[in-house]
């Protein structure tokens, strides 16, 4: 009798990295946050200055999901032009704000789906 070895790939036997599940757990890429900046300056900025997203802000949201947060900035957001920008630009924004704050970057893109973005607990900054 033959005995055949099975041998599975690498990957299949690493353990499969769980998503982000809080802002203090790299939610969004440094890129993402310069692209952010850009929007911030060239967008938001008639009407806000970045200060105003630092500290008080995010302690204003912390508990609620960045889900709730995306969704409140993508439909209310530029003030004159609620919902103009593409939900990958509003999460670019977001990972601004998140930068502004002191959250740290991670490895992966912010996702722009609502669904994905409700699983992460907004924890405010660090420091």
């Amino acid at each position: 009798m033959l005995a055949v070895a099975t041998a599975l790939p690498t990957s299949a036997q690493e353990p499969e990295v769980a998503p982000p599940s809080s802002t203090r757990e790299g939610v969004y890429t440094v890129e993402q946050a310069e692209r952010g900046e850009e929007i911030m300056h060239d967008v938001c900025a008639n009407c806000h200055m970045d200060d105003e997203f630092v500290g008080t802000f995010i302690k204003s949201w912390a508990g609620a999901s960045v889900g709730d947060l995306f969704e409140e900035v993508s439909t209310s957001m530029p003030q004159d032009r609620p919902g103009s920008l593409r939900p990958r630009q509003y999460a670019q924004v977001l990972a601004y704000i998140f930068q502004l704050n002191g959250l740290p970057p991670g490895e992966v893109l912010m996702s722009s789906s609502i669904e994905e973005l409700r699983e992460i607990i907004i924890e405010g900054s660090q420091g």
